[in-house]
């Protein structure tokens, strides 16, 4: 199950459901239903799984698009069978447990309960029984507590007669690191885009698979739109927070926080420009960063920025600026505005 929710973790929601990777896949995951719909528009055929929420006005696309829908409520539910009866076809769904995440979700506690009322009803198809995992990427002992009772979940759904076609639970962490947790499918989320989901699951993953290795699917790159040369002792950018110590080339790239760029890479970060590290100067501005090409010969208008990528030897990573902000390559990536053009190569 490949998960492109929040535009593909920042990669494009169309450009990586392409054909190519919908061959590789049995089915796609989405956040919400504007998503789901979205793919069904950029013609997949394959099914797709709503995760986490929707508006039951929309409920009549999801039906008639074949998409299936999270539940976690027993409104959800009636709403639904009311929606597929007047259309005539039925509803497909999966109930979502909350085994130790405390997000969304029904507990074990409710659960049982819930998936009775569910099942009493008309147009409706019990397909899916799906959980989350709190920790895979650093908790051995809490994965196997929540994988433990992820399985009691279904062998007491199994008892009351319910006895859903596929059920879930591994991300990407799991998936590596835990066999024992890939049911009927994995949800293959961070690693889809060549990204570590932690250094320890990457170091659990290495124990069990030496040569195992994943590549990042994402440059992100940008032009010089402007070359400047400023005297010793001269102010850069807002609020001062940098001075020149010398004559110095300044490069101006129209990028900055609107753009995804973190306001936080201010006098920090370091983009690519000749396969050499150039460091951003002063605070990160709304559209524009400032970036010190002092060592650089020949720099000019035009000239390409690599902020996430490699260039010549060089290379920056999501997990290196991640570090630099105290946050991880997720947030990284899908913070990069969704208006800015995904380029297939």
């Amino acid at each position: 199950m490949a998960v492109v929710k929040s535009n593909a973790y920042g990669h494009g929601l169309t450009a990586t459901a392409q054909p190519s990777v919908e061959a590789l896949t049995d089915w796609f995951a989405t956040v919400n239903l504007d998503e789901a719909l979205a793919l069904r528009k950029a013609g997949v055929k394959k099914p797709i799984l709503v995760l986490s929420y929707y508006d039951l006005d929309q409920i009549n696309d999801a039906i008639s698009k074949n998409i299936s829908l999270v539940v976690y409520d027993l409104k959800q539910a009636k709403a639904l069978a009311q929606a597929a009866k007047k259309l005539k076809k039925k509803a497909k769904v999966q109930l979502k447990v909350d085994i130790g995440t405390s997000r969304l979700g029904m507990t074990r506690e409710q659960i049982i309960p819930l998936a009775l009322e569910v099942a009493k009803l008309d147009n409706v198809e019990i397909e899916g029984v799906f959980g989350h995992l709190a920790a895979s990427e650093e908790d051995i002992d809490f994965t196997k507590e929540q994988l433990n009772l992820f399985e009691q979940v279904l062998f007491e759904l199994y008892r009351v007669g319910i006895e859903p076609k596929i059920t879930h639970i591994a991300c990407t962490a799991a998936a590596l690191a835990f066999k024992n947790s890939h049911k009927a499918a994995i949800r293959l989320g961070v690693g889809l885009y060549g990204l570590w989901p932690s250094l320890e699951a990457k170091k659990q993953t290495l124990k069990i698979y030496p040569k195992f290795e994943l590549r990042a699917a994402l440059s992100w790159k940008t032009k010089i739109i402007q070359v400047k040369e400023l005297k010793a002792g001269t102010f850069v950018g807002y609020g001062k927070t940098y001075q020149t110590h010398r004559k110095t080339m300044l490069a101006i790239l129209p990028v900055g926080y609107n753009e995804g760029y973190d306001r936080g890479l201010g006098n920090l970060g370091h983009v690519l420009i000749s396969g050499k590290r150039c460091k951003v100067l002063g605070r990160v501005c709304m559209n524009l960063i400032m970036v010190d090409v002092t060592d650089i010969k020949n720099v000019k208008v035009g000239d390409e920025a690599v902020l996430i990528g490699r260039q010549g030897k060089e290379e920056i990573t999501a997990d290196e600026i991640a570090t630099l902000l105290g946050t991880i390559n997720y947030e990284v990536v899908t913070r990069i505005n969704p208006t800015i053009s995904r380029i297939l190569q």
